[in-house]
Parts: structure tokens; C-alpha cells; sequence
């Protein structure tokens, strides 16, 4: 998402991973600070947060809990706004004929240092008394430079989805920002800067078991664990099948088919474009533990347990992140197609966004209505840089293109995959529901290359990106070439007493393989995560337990459109069909090939 998209502000509590009553939970900010002021060390506490955390709130209850402690703001510490937007330049360039509202930025790749005057830091320090407490609070009052003199850390987490309501109702001011910034630059800012900052500074607190009271801060509760309730929600969440809590997003396209199968309200929204289910930027995990539910942030439980998740291969391989991503895009009795885009390849990704490799994807044809076609590949009669001609003209005076006439309509059926490697020229067309998969990137970045000349639901015309997508399309790749490479027929793979396996997704530049399983009313699959993950989505059919095969007692039951993270701790783990039809499995997961040593 990188904040482009503001989430629909609706929690889906369908997706409940239960976990162990938690004794003494704290789930108030004035019972937090109440406890935090008896618990508390002399000496120096850093106080620290993801962007948006509810710290000032906090500061004030425990100054009025205790007259003990005093409070330090770490923002004293910053350089001057403008040495900070200096420092950020090259991370945020300001290009608004290529990125007409700067959705595209480079990931910081620094840590806290530049941003902090450090001979004031070491004054403060060294002039800090032992016999009381000092609560430094604020963005980056965690950072590696406070670390080492502090004697307890207090964290608020905050989810992607409350970060991203937050921001766009302007409730959170980026760092050095500023005065009069507008929402394009806050978001961006947010994104490739405050948030990539926030979740270093949390991974290395995580990993190293650093924190010594663990807040979440969210639209559901804000609660406090201890560092011993933490590591135990963790253990049990690592070793059983996952469900993350979908976050819907409206979009000018969007369709009807999620919004009232998964009962978004309609005072809420009109249309859903997009369910993010499980991607890891984006994700949180909704925990019930006994009475209490908590949102806990998907890659906070990957910095605790991401070796055990994806297996000790993937862990090495891709650092701790899942890298397979899932959303829904649904144009199902929407007003027109997503539009006409292609994604960056491994060199565009890796220099000009600081991300992983080339960003790329795949489509899974869930549900269809009349006349339902998913565009993939150029024409072979066509020139494509005729199409991209127009739509480059489309871009300056909003004029038609017979996109049609140039870009290859494939009739969607249930069931189809096609694979879409990056640089191929592709879009969902109207009156689908698609289960949409891709690589691992940090952010999502699409090249819009022709859009209807629709406006937005901003009322806006839609952002057009015919510059890049220029550097990233893969002209060559022609309807002959989609047809047999990434729009094959499915092969059958395996077979067994009530179920078949059929391979449905696989091409040599995509790392991810995908199969569809087909199971028969009552029936039982079983499968082998070897030492790594998969990840099954119900796409027909009712309802599935999933459950380990050497522990039953770990299990999730799974509905429709369910898409569930099986984790590489599970091993061997069984599927058993539920209610009165067949369930049909979408299986995802890594190839042995791709995966290093």
C-alpha cells in the first residue's frame, strides 16, 4: 500500500487467532500508566513508538500517576527541518512530471544518527541522575545512541492500517517536516522514510528481546504485555496455522462481490477495489487472548519468529520477511477495468526504490460475471509503441485509446492463473473477483500506463506513469508468447482418494509456484511444507479445518476466501473439506530451486 490508499476505517473480527488468556492484562492508558509508574526503574526509560503512537497521551498519564518521573521530549535533540528535508533529498525527489503525486520514493537506507544532534545527546546523558526516573519519549528515543544507558524500554506498536487512517486524517507529523507540507509529501515521507526508520528500530528492539513493556495501540484497544506475555503470545502464534486481518480499500473500479460477502458496511464505503489478506507490510495478526483481542503488526511477529515461520532457508534467503504477498482485487459488477499497467524489473527496483528485486505478480481468476476478460501481452499485429504513443497523448489531453485494438483479452474462467513477470503489460478487466499474488517488495509500485482518462474517487484525474513504464515493458512478450509461458493450461500432479493436485502457475523468472487442489465433499488432503511454508486460500466450496498432522490441536477452520499462512513449524499438515460441497484450494509457495543453498 505505502499509504497511497487510505484504508476503510472497518476491522473484519472474522479473522481470530486464539492464544492462551493473558493474567493481568492492562487494556486502558490510565491502568497502563498507574502500572508502568510502580514498575519502573530509576535511571534513564526510553519511551519509543511506531509513527502515530499514542506517546503524548501516555506521557501525560504517567506524569500525573507519579510525581517521581520526569519526562524528556527527544525531539530537543533533532537537527534544524530544513537540515533534515536536506538530508532526505535524494530519498524524495520531487518530480511531479513523472510521478504526478509522488507515490515513488527510495527507501532510507540510514538509521537514527543523521537526524539527531549528537554533542547535545551526550550532555543530556551524562548529566542524568541515577536516583530518579527519566522517561525520554518521542520518534527515536530507541535508537541505538539512547540504547546502551537505558535501564527498561517501553514500545507502542501501532498496525499498518491504523498508521495509514492516521495519516491521511492528518493526525501524525512526519520528522524535520515542514510547515504546510501536503498529504502527497506527508504520505510519501511516511512511507519511505518514518515507517522504514520505525520498523528497524523495532526489529532490532524484537530480536534482541529489548523491550521491556510491549503497548499496542490500535482502534481496537490499547493494551500493555509484559516481555514474558509477549514471548508467549508469540510462541503460540508461531506454531499454527495463521489468518491476517484483511484491510479493504476503496478504489474508482472497485466491485460488489467482498464488500457484501465479508459485510462492510455501506456507510463506511460503496465500492471495495482491493482486500489486502496477507502482505506483509501490511499485515496484522487480530489475537484473542481469553476476553481480550489484540492487533498485533504481521512483521513484529516476523522480527520474533520469522526462522520458524518461513523455515531457517527462506529466513536466510529473504531476511525475515514473507515473501509471497496475497490481495483481493475485485471489479465484480464494478464500472470499468483496473487500468493498463506493467512493474518494475529487478535493476528500476533495486536503484531507484532501494527495494529487493523486480516486482512481480499473478492473477487467480476466483469469480466471474458476464463478459469477464483479464488483459495480459500486446497483440502480436499491433505495435505496441504505437499503444504507448496514444496513451502517452491520453496523458496530456485525456483522449481515447482503443486499448483493445493493442492489449490481449483472455476470457477469465474460475480456476485460470496467469502469471504476470515484471515489465509484461497487464490488468484485471471488469466483473471478476482475483486472488492476486506477488514477490516480495517493500512497497507496491505500479506504472499506470492508460487509465479510461476516469477520474479518481478524489475526483482527481488518476495519476498516469507512461515514463517509466517505458523503461520496465517487455514489448516482445505478444499474446503466442502469454498464451504459453504464464497462461498455460493446469497439469495434473498428483491424485489421491478424494482430491487431485493440478500445477496452475510456474514460469523461471518467479520464484513463487502455484497448484490448485480440488477436494471432494468429506474429503482429506495432505501435504508436506518440507522446510518452508505454503499458503492455501479457500476459492470454493464452504469451509476447511487446517490442521497440523502431528498435533491436530493446532488447526484453523477456514471459510470462503479465507487465505491462511501455514507455517514451516506446522511440517506435515492435513486440509479436511467441511459442509456439503467440494472445496477447491489455491496452494502457494517458494520453489526448491529458487531457494539459496
Amino acid at each position: 500500500m505505502g499509504f497511497a490508499y487510505k484504508p476503510i476505517p472497518f476491522d473484519d473480527l472474522t479473522a481470530i487467532n486464539p492464544v492462551a488468556p493473558i493474567a493481568g492484562l492492562k487494556t486502558s492508558i490510565d491502568e497502563i500508566a498507574r502500572a508502568l509508574a510502580q514498575e519502573l526503574p530509576k535511571g534513564l526509560v526510553l519511551l519509543d513508538g511506531f509513527p502515530s503512537a499514542n506517546i503524548a497521551s501516555l506521557v501525560g498519564q504517567l506524569s500525573q500517576a507519579s510525581a517521581d518521573i520526569a519526562c524528556a521530549n527527544v525531539a530537543q535533540f533533532y537537527r534544524s527541518p530544513d537540515a533534515i528535508q536536506a538530508l532526505l533529498a535524494p530519498y524524495l525527489p520531487m518530480d511531479r512530471e513523472t510521478d504526478p503525486e509522488l507515490i515513488f520514493g527510495k527507501l532510507f537506507d540510514q538509521g537514527f544518527e543523521p537526524f539527531f544532534e549528537m554533542e547535545a545527546i551526550q550532555t543530556f546523558l551524562g548529566a542524568l541522575p541515577a536516583d530518579k526516573t527519566t522517561v525520554l519519549y518521542g520518534f527515536g528515543s530507541a535508537a541505538p545512541m539512547f540504547r546502551n544507558a537505558a535501564q527498561a524500554i517501553i514500545y507502542i506498536d501501532v498496525t499498518p492500517k491504523d498508521l495509514g487512517l492516521r495519516v491521511f486524517e492528518g493526525q501524525y507529523q512526519c520528522i524535520g517536516a515542514q510547515p504546510g507540507s501536503d498529504l502527497d509529501a506527508v504520505l510519501r515521507q511516511t512511507y519511505f522514510i518514518d515507517n522504514e526508520l520505525a520498523v528497524k528500530t523495532r526489529k532490532e528492539l524484537i530480536t534482541s528481546q529489548a523491550i521491556d513493556f510491549y503497548l499496542l495501540d490500535s482502534s481496537l484497544s490499547f493494551s500493555l504485555l509484559r516481555k514474558a506475555d509477549l514471548q508467549t503470545v508469540i510462541e503460540q502464534l508461531q506454531s499454527r496455522p495463521l489468518r491476517a486481518k484483511p484491510i479493504y480499500i476503496e478504489g474508482v473500479w472497485g466491485g460488489q462481490f467482498l464488500k457484501r460477502y465479508r459485510n462492510v458496511p455501506d456507510h463506511l464505503v460503496d465500492k471495495v477495489a482491493w482486500s489486502f489478506e496477507l502482505i506483509h507490510t501490511e499485515a496484522s495478526l487480530l489475537v484473542k487472548a481469553g476476553e481480550h483481542l489484540l492487533d498485533i503488526p504481521f512483521l513484529t511477529v516476523m522480527d520474533a519468529a520469522a526462522e520458524r515461520i518461513v523455515g531457517p532457508r527462506m529466513f536466510k534467503q529473504f531476511g525475515g520477511y514473507l515473501p509471497i504477498r496475497f490481495n483481493y482485487d475485485d471489479t465484480w459488477h464494478s464500472n470499468g477495468n483496473m487500468s493498463i499497467q506493467c512493474h518494475p524489473n529487478d535493476e528500476m527496483a533495486r536503484e531507484m526504490y532501494g527495494d529487493f528485486a523486480a516486482q512481480h505478480e499473478a492473477y487467480y481468476v476466483v469469480l466471474t460475471g458476464h463478459g469477464a476478460k483479464t488483459y495480459c501481452g500486446f497483440k502480436k499485429e499491433k505495435d505496441p509503441q504505437e499503444f504507448l504513443e496514444l496513451a502517452r497523448q491520453s496523458e496530456k489531453d485525456a483522449s481515447i485509446v482503443d486499448y483493445q485494438e493493442y492489449i490481449h483479452g483472455i476470457p477469465s474462467s474460475v480456476g485460470r492463473q496467469i502469471l504476470l513477470p515484471a515489465g509484461t503489460i497487464h490488468g484485471s478487466g471488469r466483473n471478476q473477483l482475483v486472488l492476486e499474488l506477488g514477490t516480495m517488495t517493500m512497497s507496491a509500485y505500479t506504472y499506470k500506463i492508460y487509465d479510461y482518462t476516469r477520474m479518481d474517487i478524489t475526483g482527481k484525474p488518476r495519476p498516469l506513469h507512461t515514463k517509466l513504464a517505458e523503461q520496465a515493458l517487455r514489448f516482445e512478450r505478444d499474446e503466442d508468447w502469454v498464451m504459453e509461458n504464464i497462461a498455460f493450461e493446469p497439469r495434473l500432479v498428483a491424485e489421491g482418494a478424494g482430491w487431485k493436485e493440478l500445477l496452475v502457475g510456474q514460469f523461471d523468472d518467479i520464484y513463487f509456484e502455484t497448484h490448485r487442489v480440488e477436494m471432494e465433499t468429506g474429503g482429506r488432503y495432505q501435504g508436506d511444507n518440507g522446510d518452508g511454508f505454503c499458503v492455501l486460500t479457500i476459492v470454493d466450496g464452504e469451509a476447511a479445518r487446517i490442521q497440523s498432522l502431528e498435533d491436530p490441536s493446532k488447526y484453523y477452520d477456514a471459510r470462503y476466501l479465507d487465505v491462511i499462512l501455514v507455517p514451516a513449524s506446522l511440517g506435515r499438515y492435513e486440509v479436511i473439506a467441511q459442509g456439503k460441497q467440494p472445496v477447491v484450494l489455491h496452494k502457494a509457495f517458494v520453489r526448491e530451486d529458487k531457494i539459496d543453498g
